[in-house]
């Protein structure tokens, strides 16, 4: 590289690194008030629910995270949204034949079907077939205070998501940072060397 060339990639690290760390501090600003917000909401929700309804008492032992992060090889990190799991019922005991038993469920169909046995009772047997559903079980930790909770409680858990994500691309700006740091030291030192040449020849 000759020394022009250094100087202006030396420019050019110190214009990026401006820019990036703009985007950092206002980055935290706006973390902040997401973080803010989100307690405010929550405090709000215990007001309207109740503070037992939302403790640490309704809490589910079995939880899992929803939000996990990815580390590349080039140290970025990445979201990763996990889907709650989808469970199917057993359908192996659909069809079953069953007598004289009425209708116990609305999704159930009720089947007339003839006895082709001779007896003296005339028996009618009825086929139930059950409609199939997925029944979805639902990762959302809102469930954990009730189907119907408190706006802004929907609202707070939004915020706190928000506020999360922002501090992953945190993250990823503090190595940017890192990197040019590194490399704005490095063009430094090339460049003292190049300089050191450009005076010994002159001399």
């Amino acid at each position: 590289m000759t020394y022009e060339s250094v100087c202006e990639e030396l420019d050019g690290l110190a214009l990026s690194y401006l820019n990036i760390l703009n985007e950092y501090t206002h980055q935290w600003k706006d973390a902040g008030n997401e973080f803010q917000q989100g307690f405010l909401d929550l405090a709000h929700a215990k007001y309207t629910m109740g503070a037992r309804t939302i403790s640490h008492y309704s809490y589910d032992e079995r939880m899992k995270a929803l939000l996990q992060v990815e580390i590349e090889d080039s140290n970025d990190i990445t979201l990763k949204h996990v889907l709650p799991p989808i469970k199917v019922p057993d359908n192996k005991n659909e069809g079953l034949r069953k007598r004289h038993e009425s209708a116990k469920k609305k999704n159930s169909e009720w089947v007339q079907t003839e006895d082709n046995s001779f007896s003296d009772n005339d028996d009618i047997e009825l086929d139930e077939k059950k409609n199939k559903k997925k029944i979805k079980k639902s990762g959302d930790p809102l469930h954990w205070f009730g189907l119907f909770v408190s706006p802004s409680l929907r609202t707070s858990q939004d915020h706190f998501k928000t506020a999360t994500e922002q501090l992953i691309h945190q993250v990823n700006r503090v190595n940017q940072l890192k990197y040019i740091e590194k490399r704005y030291h490095e063009l430094q030192e090339e460049k003292l060397v190049l300089k050191l040449k450009q005076t010994t020849i002159v001399a």
